[in-house]
C-alpha cells in the first residue's frame, strides 16, 4: 500500500489533482514524498476516534475535498463516517485478500461505509470472497499495479553488482522482500542449498530487511552458504537492484499483485514465483516465467536449474517479460485507469 500510495500521489499531482495525505507521524511513508504533496501527520487513535472524525468533517468541508481513500478498517471506519457525515465518497484500496474477513465490524464497516474498492488483479476478488462472501464484485475496480521499464548502463549495474559484493563472472538469484514469514525466503534459500555445489559461479542475494532475517542468516550458516548468500538490506532503488540479477524469484505463501514481479519483469529479469495471488495475471508459465506451486521444493528447484544452465531461455523470458509490461503493467497505464476512475465517481455521486 505505502508504495502505491507514493506513486498515485505523485503521479495525480502532476496531473493537476490537489491530493493531502494522511499520515501517522511515524510512517516511513513520510520520507518519501517530496514538499508539494500536502503531508498531514495525524495519529488516527482508536476505531470511530470521534475527534478524529470531527477532524476530518472539518477538513473535507474547508478544503472542499471531492473524495477520499482508505485500506485498513481503521481508516474505514473513521474516513468512512466522515465521508458520509459530508456526501462524499470513500474508496478503499486494498492490496491483498487477507485484508477482508467475516468478522462483524469489518463486515459492517465496509457494507456501510465503502463505496466502492480498488484491487491490484482479478485473483484477489474471487480470493476475498472465499474469506468474506458478503462481498459484492460490483463494488470491485480492477487497476493493475504499473511500473516504467527502465535501463542502466553494464558500467552501473556491474558497479552496483561491486557493491554487494559480487565479483565479475559470478551469476546472481536474487530475491527483493521484506524478510516476513508469509514470504517463506527460506524456501529459495533451501533450494539454493540443494543445487550449490553443483553451480559454484552462481550466488544469492536477498535485498530487505524484517523480522526473519536473523532466521535466515542462521540458515545460510547451517547450510555452509555464507560466502554465497549475500544478505543486502534495505535499498532506495529497487529498480537498480532488479538489474543485477540474472534470475529473480518471488516465493511467498500469499500476495496480493506482487509489485516486485513487475519490478522485476520492467528490467528484463526472467521470474520464478509462486502459484499464489495474481501471479498469473503476469507470468505465463514458460513464456516469460515459471509458476510453481507455493511450497513445492522439488518444482523450485527443477526451474532454477533450468534457468541457470539454459542461457537463451533466459534470454527468451527476458524479451517476454519486457513486451508484457509495455503491453499492460506500465505505470502510465496504471494512472490513467485510476484517474478515470475516480473521475467517473466524483462525476456521478
Amino acid at each position: 500500500m505505502t508504495s502505491w500510495v507514493v506513486k498515485t500521489a505523485l503521479a495525480l499531482n502532476k496531473r493537476g489533482h490537489h491530493l493531502y495525505l494522511l499520515s501517522h507521524p511515524k510512517s516511513k511513508i513520510n520520507k518519501s514524498l517530496p514538499l508539494d504533496i500536502k503531508l498531514i501527520e495525524k495519529r488516527l487513535g482508536p476505531s470511530y476516534n470521534p475527534v478524529m472524525i470531527g477532524y476530518l468533517v472539518y477538513f473535507i468541508i474547508t478544503y472542499k475535498i471531492d473524495l477520499i481513500v482508505t485500506n485498513i478498517d481503521k481508516e474505514v471506519a473513521i474516513g468512512g463516517i466522515a465521508a458520509r457525515l459530508t456526501g462524499i465518497p470513500n474508496i478503499r484500496r486494498v492490496g491483498r485478500e487477507d485484508d477482508f474477513n467475516n468478522r462483524f465490524r469489518s463486515k459492517w464497516c465496509h457494507k456501510l461505509l465503502v463505496d466502492s474498492c480498488i484491487v491490484p488483479c482479478q485473483t484477489l476478488i474471487r480470493n476475498a470472497r472465499i474469506r468474506a462472501p458478503w462481498l459484492n464484485p460490483a463494488q470491485f475496480k480492477v487497476i493493475y499495479n504499473g511500473r516504467d521499464i527502465s535501463e542502466f548502463s553494464p558500467e552501473i549495474i556491474n558497479l552496483q553488482r561491486l557493491r554487494m559484493g559480487v565479483n565479475p563472472g559470478i551469476k546472481i538469484l536474487g530475491i527483493n522482500s521484506h524478510l516476513h514469514r508469509k514470504k517463506h525466503v527460506e524456501h529459495l534459500i533451501q533450494a539454493f542449498a540443494r543445487i550449490a555445489p553443483d553451480f559454484k559461479n552462481w550466488v544469492l542475494v536477498i535485498v530487505g530487511t524484517g523480522p526473519e532475517e536473523r532466521n535466515l542468516r542462521n540458515l545460510a550458516i547451517e547450510s555452509r552458504l555464507t560466502e554465497r548468500i549475500i544478505f543486502f538490506g534495505f535499498v532506495e532503488n529497487p529498480m537498480l537492484i532488479c538489474s543485477t540479477f540474472d534470475i529473480a524469484f518471488s516465493v511467498s505463501k500469499i500476495e496480493g499483485f506482487p509489485n516486485t514481479i513487475v519490478e522485476y519483469m520492467a528490467m528484463g529479469r526472467p521470474v520464478i514465483a509462486t502459484d499464489v495471488g495474481g501471479v498469473r495475471e503476469i507470468i505465463r508459465d514458460g513464456i516469460n516465467g515459471f509458476v510453481v506451486p507455493f511450497g513445492d521444493q522439488r518444482a523450485l528447484v527443477d526451474r532454477m536449474v533450468r534457468l541457470m544452465t539454459h542461457e537463451e531461455m533466459r534470454q527468451q523470458f527476458s524479451r517476454e517479460a519486457i513486451k508484457t509490461v509495455r503491453e499492460s503493467f506500465t505505470e502510465k497505464q496504471m494512472i490513467d485507469d485510476l484517474e478515470k476512475y475516480l473521475k467517473g465517481i466524483v462525476k456521478h455521486r
